[in-house]
């Protein structure tokens, strides 16, 4: 990545925006050495760490409300609240302890165990939470078992920074020496005050130190009459400091006791040290392991305050949802503010996007949004937006601010073109090219020429490519080529301000001079610029305003149908389930009639089955009961197939009794094959398709069925001659359709004639009614609706149409009709 590219993305800020997060000097060396990375698995490693360091703070914050005052015990196991505020940066320490034979100092000693014990505490917290954060506790894991070594060291060294009298047998035996030597000195010291009382040899008995030895005041004019060596004077030189010749021996021991302390003191502190020396590497890889964790959790924190996501990578999209500028973000928040989001994608070959719009409108911000949050994902960082993925960039190229360079000769336009040039060559379809005002500070035509060539060369060698202009050229570029979207940042016509929303699909005016009228300029000097500006340039203007507003409604009416047809959804729904219980309850109806047709047969099997036995005595009087035997249980057959069968028609067909006969009614003419009758016990029509003797086999629907004669009702066709006989087997006619599998829900009548659908959708319904079909659906297409009319008028005025409507989307749309019959 070129440092340009990083300077002028603003990564430098970020890193310390995200400093204030780091816990510790070891995360915030991690954070500030961080870059983007040239190869992916970096920053995905990183990427998974940050984003358990925020599920675990999440947790942890929960558990660290729910437990307070209960004590850690009574947090679930997990999720404990981690600290990283005790770690110091033991660097230094680490160079002083890798010199073989120099020797740490207690405080040093100090730093290493607290960094040991610290890293403990984080490696035990951390794999008791495996299973739910593993890349985690596999980083922590990384940290060595140290509960030997603070084991050896505890109390050793005092809260104080001193070594305990308990460090070693022969520390303890020198102190408790040095402990009587001093009650000696003081003893004898006391006895020379008492002695010398009279004298007034000093203002106020005490003993004091001078030099590490133990001396009382003496006044000045009176130093002549003690016996001792002095040791010092006061600052008024009124008061002199004697050592008494009688602890001069005392004292000199004393100092030797000292100083084989001091001797035992670096005795054990190069004992420790070697010890320490033995565990450098792993005291190191906690510290590098502590490091990452607390980057990761710096991470976490920064993405729970910002509303983060982690960024994925995909190589073939680039796709952001409610994304911010970070810095821009944290500076409207000091100011009580908020930024305003914007979303864009880039995928399926269509990877340019041209922003236009007004000035100070926010296409800068866009770029540079676009581009920061990219080094972000590059770096293992989470990004403020509700949604980011990005391709792996291997080069994020910019050309966004001011290049002008006295030094070197180059003017705004120049430097530019200087720039622009190094991207040309160095861009490849992987990378992410950044062009913000393209084509400014020359000649617009030539200008807008140049940049229509730039970014086409751009599109060209497939890199993802952003370009803010306020050129024409460009825009008309990007909304006729293929490959090159167009976008445009709001701008509110009625208060003449930017909207800071980036609306993808068309292009946007500049509104220079509306944005001049808000700023305060002379409308004089407007109106001289409104007649200076060419007629195809106001045209181009307004042509954009009636598109935005042509977009505007657009959008309205789609709002406005995805709202219909989400209640059309419900409706569908609703019905669906009304349907749905519906046949249950039927199907629970005809599970009850079953049971007592069951238990009807089986009382009629005992009824026949004591006939059975009564004739059994008589039959066997006979010369053949067997056959009467036979006789008796086909005729028990007979009946219980009939009584199931008049039970499932009844359910099936929801027939009923048909009305009585009159007494005086006209002798019925008896059913032939061929006629339509209507049955008594199924209440509907049924064509006869054999006869033998009494019985007749009748099919309805998709049932056949066997029936005795008088079942049926009323003769629908083959009519008689008077004196009833039939008419001649040449004069009538009887057709019968088959109907097709699967038909009756659904036919198409697409292609035919008005008249031709109306009589087969009139057969239809006939056939859907009989097999008590709820709901079916009649395809006649869009067309010119003639089909359509024809049908729902015959279909207002059918007997067997409960409701129709046109058919979801989901099932044709308007091309179809729902049909619901009265069943």
């Amino acid at each position: 990545m070129l440092p340009d590219t990083i300077q002028q993305l603003e990564f430098d800020g970020v890193l310390a925006l995200l400093r204030r997060y780091a816990g510790s000097p070891l995360g915030e060396a991690k954070l500030l050495a961080l870059l983007p990375a040239a190869d992916e698995a970096e920053p995905v490693e990183r990427l998974r760490l940050a984003a358990e360091g925020r599920e675990y703070l999440r947790v942890s914050r929960g558990i660290a409300r729910g437990t307070a005052g209960q004590g850690i015990e009574a947090a679930p196991a997990g999720a404990l609240p981690l600290d990283f505020s005790g770690f110091t940066d033991p660097a230094e320490v680490f160079g002083k302890l890798g010199v073989e034979g120099t020797i740490l100092e207690i405080p040093e000693v100090v730093q290493l165990l607290r960094l040991a014990e610290r890293a403990t505490d984080v490696r035990r917290a951390l794999l008791a939470a495996q299973s739910r954060f593993p890349h985690l506790a596999r980083e922590a894991d990384r940290v060595a078992d140290f509960h030997f070594l603070l084991q050896e060291f505890h109390g050793k060294i005092l809260p104080s920074g001193e070594l305990d009298d308990h460090a070693s047998p022969e520390l303890r035996r020198i102190r408790r020496e040095i402990e009587k030597q001093r009650a000696v000195i003081l003893s004898s010291l006391r006895e020379f005050l008492r002695s010398q009382s009279e004298e007034s040899l000093s203002r106020e008995e005490i003993i004091t130190i001078r030099g590490d030895r133990f001396v009382v005041p003496v006044r000045a004019q009176k130093k002549g009459q003690v016996r001792g060596v002095v040791h010092g004077s006061s600052s008024s030189g009124q008061t002199m400091y004697v050592e008494p010749l009688e602890t001069i021996e005392l004292n000199n021991e004393l100092v030797r006791l000292r100083e084989e302390e001091t001797q035992e003191i670096h005795r054990i502190l190069r004992e420790m040290t070697a010890r320490l020396r033995q565990r450098l590497l792993e005291l190191s890889e906690a510290a590098e392991a502590i490091g990452v964790l607390d980057l990761a959790f710096a991470c976490g924190r920064y993405a729970l305050d910002y509303d983060c996501v982690i960024p994925s990578f995909n190589p073939a999209r680039l796709v952001l949802r409610d994304v911010r500028h970070p810095l821009l973000e944290a500076l409207f928040r000091k100011k009580g503010g908020a930024v305003v989001p914007f979303s864009l994608t880039l995928e399926d070959g269509n990877h340019v996007l041209v922003i236009s719009g007004p000035n100070t409108g926010g296409k800068t911000v866009a770029l540079k949004t676009v581009g920061l949050l990219a080094l972000m994902a590059k770096a293992g960082l989470p990004v403020p937006a509700a949604e980011a993925e990005f391709p792996f960039f291997d080069r994020i190229l910019a050309d966004i601010g001011d290049y002008q360079s006295i030094q070197e000769s180059l003017s705004t336009f120049s430097a530019h073109l200087v720039n622009i040039a190094a991207m040309l060559d160095s861009a490849t379809p992987d990378s992410l090219i950044l062009l913000d005002e393209l084509g400014s500070a020359t000649d617009p035509e030539e200008a807008g020429a140049l940049g229509v060539a730039i970014v086409d060369r751009f599109r060209s060698a497939g890199a993802f490519t952003i370009a803010s202009t306020h050129h024409l050229a460009l825009k008309a570029y990007a909304m006729n080529t293929p490959g090159v979207r167009s976008a445009n940042m709001g701008f509110d016509e009625q208060t003449l301000a930017p909207t800071y929303r980036l609306e993808i699909g068309r292009p946007g005016k500049s509104s220079g001079l509306a944005i001049a009228q808000r700023l305060g300029l002379p409308r004089e000097v407007l109106e001289r610029a409104r007649q200076a500006m060419s007629v195809a340039h106001q045209e181009v203007e307004r042509f954009l305003v009636r598109l935005r507003e042509e977009e505007a409604a657009a959008t309205r009416l789609r709002l406005e149908a995805e709202e219909k047809s989400a209640a059309l959804e419900q409706r569908e729904k609703e019905w669906n389930e009304t349907v749905q219980k519906r046949e249950a309850q039927r199907a629970a109806e005809w599970e009850r009639q079953l049971e007592a047709l069951w238990h009807s047969v089986e009382e009629r099997a005992e009824e026949k089955l004591r006939e059975i036995s009564a004739r059994a005595a008589k039959a066997s009087r006979l010369r053949e009961p067997k056959k009467e035997a036979a006789q008796v249980a086909s005729l028990l057959r007979q009946e219980a197939k009939e009584d199931l069968r008049t039970t499932l028609l009844s359910h099936w067909g929801g027939g009923g009794e048909s009305a009585p006969r009159p007494a005086d009614a006209a002798p019925r003419p008896e059913p032939q094959v061929g006629d339509t009758v209507r049955l008594q016990s199924f209440g509907k029509q049924g064509v006869v398709r054999s006869k033998s003797g009494n019985w007749l086999e009748v099919e309805v629907g998709h049932l056949r069925t066997k029936v005795p004669a008088d079942d049926v009702a009323e003769i629908m066709a083959a009519p008689r001659l008077a004196g009833g006989k039939s008419l001649a087997p040449g004069r009538i006619s009887v057709h019968v359709e088959r109907v097709a599998e699967g038909s009756l829900s659904e036919i198409n009548v697409i292609g035919e004639t008005a008249d031709e659908a109306r009589r087969r959708v009139d057969k239809f319904l006939d056939n859907a009614f009989l097999a008590q079909m709820a709901r079916v659906r009649v395809v006649h297409g869009s067309g010119k609706g003639i089909l359509r009319q024809a049908l729902a008028e015959m279909f207002a005025d059918h007997p067997h149409v409960e409701k129709f409507f046109p058919a979801p989307q989901a099932e044709g749309g308007a091309g179809a009709t729902i049909v619901e019959l009265k069943v």
